[in-house]
Order: C-alpha cells, then structure tokens, then sequence
C-alpha cells in the first residue's frame, strides 16, 4: 500500500512544480511540522473517550490556486495510560505508532495571508496497546476528511489550524484540532 500512496503523490506534486515553473510563479511545494490533540471513543479505559498527542509532517503541493495534494504521515508522542475497563489494578498504555495519507485539498484563493481550504483522502495506521499482560496492535484504514485554515506569515512560513476526522468506522473515531508551522520551497 506504502508503494502505491507514493506512486500516486509523487506525480501530484511533480505536476505541481512543473506548473509552477511554466508560470514562472515561485514553487507551491510545501513541508510542515505539526501538533495534533486527538480525541478517540473509549475501547479500553471505561472512558467515553480519551485524547492523545501526535506529531505530524506533512509534504504538499498545489497544482493551481484552488486545488492541491498532500501526503503526511503522525506518531503518538503524547500517549493516554490508564486502568483498563473490567481489569482493576491491570495499567495499558495507548498510542498510534504511525498513521500516513494522502489527500487532496481545495483551498479558497483570496488576497488576503488566510486561506481556508476542505481536505479529504485516505489515512492508514497502526495502534498500539502496551498492557502489564502483553501488548496488542491493530491496523486500521478509513478515509478521512477535514477543514482548516493557512495564513502567511511571510512569503515562505505560514501557521495553520485545522480540524481533522482521520477514522470513523463502527463506533470508533479518531478525530481532532492540530496545529503546525510549514515553510514554503
């Protein structure tokens, strides 16, 4: 699966450079580093729900003023421990050991530094539960979707904000606000 995301976005962001260069307009490519505070329905913990922390990279590029792609890949950094539902005494520890997707993203050009855009694509991962009785993991797959906002802060740094539902399949969600600085190339 890796092999076929790869050989999707590479063209996209290619497609991207190549249009830019032909416009003679500076390059649309983009990398961003990022914060995620995302919230899951509880499967473990007796919970409704629990949060955790990701990091996230993202790498896109636009194709024209309207539309573009992205590929970004997370890892938990901030995890969620606590007593397991129906196991008194008995600690797990949670945490997405990666997620990676690709999307595309219709932004709303305008004259001004922010630019509101939607975001849909497919998201792949692995989640991890570490236990005092063993460890367990399970990947999942979904397709996801989301809305932000860029804003310039300059000719080649921006800020964004954006809120995203990565997985939502039966009554399992991971969901949530994130925010990360990215540096235009």
């Amino acid at each position: 699966m890796k092999m076929r995301i790869a050989a999707l976005v590479v063209p996209w962001i290619g497609l991207g450079l190549i249009s830019s260069a032909i416009a003679d307009e500076p390059s649309p490519a983009y990398l961003s580093l990022g914060y995620g505070h995302h919230e899951q329905d509880d499967r473990f913990f007796g919970d409704d729900r629990f949060e955790t922390g990701e990091l996230i990279g993202k790498l896109g590029g636009r194709v024209n003023n309207w539309f573009g792609v992205e590929m970004r890949a997370g890892t938990t950094i901030n995890k969620n421990e606590d007593d397991l539902r129906g196991l008194p005494g008995v600690k797990g520890e949670y945490a997405i050991e990666y997620f990676y997707g690709l999307y595309a993203k219709l932004g709303w050009a305008n004259r001004t530094a922010f630019t509101p855009y939607l975001l849909g694509g497919y998201t792949e991962g692995k989640e991890k539960l570490d236990t005092d009785l063993g460890e367990e993991d399970q990947k999942f797959y979904d397709s996801s979707y989301g809305a932000g906002v860029d804003m310039d802060v300059n000719e080649r740094v921006g800020l964004n904000v954006e809120y995203m539902f990565y997985y939502d399949k039966g009554n399992v969600t991971l969901k949530g606000p994130a925010a990360s600085v990215y540096w235009k190339f």
